[in-house]
Parts: structure tokens; sequence; C-alpha cells
């Protein structure tokens, strides 16, 4: 069981991250990015652990890659979360219209025609690109989503994000407790936003292949599609310049297409994950290698 947190570590954290949101304000987005990307290749010489950590993952999802590969595409890594956080907190504050003007969605009527059946629709999507951004621009092309996240530790900045999270109308659905509220979001036609790319433990985590690798996924989204044939959407808002993104929409998977055996929840989340390993091939550079995902070999 954790420690609770002092009200003093909350206050004195809250206020690091305000001061450096005030220096951010100051820069152009572009700016406060590669600030961020600095930062972050700073994290990748020091933070030994993680770098470890991160080349290790590369190395096996990728065994044609030479060492130098690797060890290039894990700085590149580093620094596209280091110039994420300092986005993230330069953007949230910011006008909605001003964040939603950096996102482009060429694949908007993809998105809204899923919600047409009013089946619900799954937004598949993963720590890549930008996630954050993904949401609200889904919720600027009309498609709002119910999304489960896990509250932070600290209250302070929990509220910070729950506020910059929901202004655009998405809906929070607080992870510890998330069954009701997920099925809540597809039975009513609406749209459930899940990041379903991290180890998840039992029960709920099952093993299933990732990158070549066994991975602990979460079976529930398997269990909650099959239950209510909702829509699968796979999207993500990947970078495309200096704090540019665009919403890249993957073909929409309909569960009524597939068979029995194929709908069973290990072969489902199979299938999801296949999904998000595709999406993260086609962009390495975006997503957490950073993350212990593979935790059971």
């Amino acid at each position: 069981m954790a420690r609770p947190r002092s009200r003093f570590r909350n206050r004195a954290e809250a206020l690091a991250v305000a001061a450096l949101r005030g220096v951010l304000s100051r820069m152009s987005p572009e700016r406060a990015e590669a600030v961020g990307r600095r930062i972050g290749l700073a994290f990748h010489r020091f933070d030994h652990r993680r770098r470890t950590l991160t080349r290790a993952n590369i190395a096996r999802a990728f065994p044609e890659k030479s060492a130098g590969e690797v060890d290039a595409l894990s700085q590149s890594v580093f620094a596209h979360f280091g110039g994420l956080a300092t986005e993230l907190l330069y953007a949230a504050g910011r006008p909605v219209p001003e964040i939603v003007a950096r996102v482009e969605f060429p694949d908007a009527e993809i998105a809204r025609a899923a919600l047409l059946p009013g089946r619900g629709v799954l937004f598949l999507t993963a720590h890549l690109g930008n996630w954050e951004y993904s949401a609200i621009g889904m919720a600027a092309a009309g498609v709002k989503a119910s999304v489960v996240a896990r509250p932070l530790d600290n209250p302070l900045l929990d509220a910070w994000l729950t506020a910059f999270r929901t202004s655009n109308g998405n809906v929070i659905i607080e992870k510890r407790d998330a069954a009701r509220g997920m099925l809540r979001a597809l039975r009513s036609g609406g749209v459930l936003g899940v990041l379903a790319d991290q180890h998840v433990g039992p029960p709920d985590g099952i093993p299933a292949p990732f990158f070549g690798r066994p991975a602990s996924t979460t079976s529930a989204l398997a269990r909650i599609v099959d239950r209510t044939e909702a829509l699968v959407l796979p999207a993500a808002a990947i970078r495309v310049a200096p704090s540019r993104y665009r919403l890249i929409v993957e073909s929409v998977l309909d569960v009524r297409s597939l068979s029995a055996g194929e709908r069973e929840v290990g072969p489902l989340t199979a299938r999801f994950n296949a999904i998000l390993e595709q999406m993260i091939r086609r962009h390495p550079e975006q997503w957490l290698w950073l993350h212990n995902r593979w935790r059971l070999d």
C-alpha cells in the first residue's frame, strides 16, 4: 500500500509545475516543445535504468536493428516524450481552438460515420504520438468520448489535468472502477476511449502477443466489445512537424464480421494488440518504450 502523500509535497509539486508553465507560456508552442526535447535527451543521458529498459525493449522488438540504430531510436523516444511533456504544460489553459488548430483530422468523416449505427464506438489507442490531443481533436470533430484514465497521485495536479482533458466536452472515467462507466458509454451509443498498451495484472490481464512476445493485456475491452458489439475505431495523433499533429484513423473493426472463435476473449485481445503494434511500427519513435510492458518473460 502506497504511503499517503503530504499536503506539503502536493503543493510543492503543483507550484513547481505552475512555475514551469509560466515560463513556457511566454514561448511559442514550437519553442516549448524544443525545450522539452532537450530535457528528454538529458534524461536519456542520465537516467540509466530507463535508458537500459528502452534500449532492451527496442532491440527485442526490432532484432534487425544494429546497436547504433537502437540507440538512435532510444534517443528519439526520450526527445519525443520530453517535447510532449512541455507541449502539454504549455497547452493546458490555452483556448481549445488554439490547440485544435494544431491537430489536422483528415479522417473525421470516418470517425463520425462510426457513430451513426448507434452501437457505440471503442476509440482504441495507445501512448503513441499525443494521446491527449487525439481526444481533444476527436471531440472537436463531434466525436466526444468517455475516456478511461487513472488519477494522478497528486490531487492538485490531477484537477489541473482533468480540467484540460474535459475542456472540449470529453468525460473522464476513473480507471479503478471503470467497468460500469465503460458499459454505460457504449450502451448509450457513445464513444469509449481507452489507452490499451500498458501492462495489466490479473485477473483482468491475460497473455497476448505484442511484438512477438507475450504481454499481459487487458481482457476487459474484448469482453465489452463482444458483449455490446460496439465498433472499434483505432486512432492516434501522430506528430508530423514541431507541435503539429495529424489524427490518423485505422480501418474500423466490426466484431459482427468475425467468427464466434475470433470473438473469444483471447483471439480478440490479440487482434487489438496487433492493431496497436501495426500503428506503433509506423512511428516507433513516438511510442512509450520506457514502460516495462513485457513482464511475463
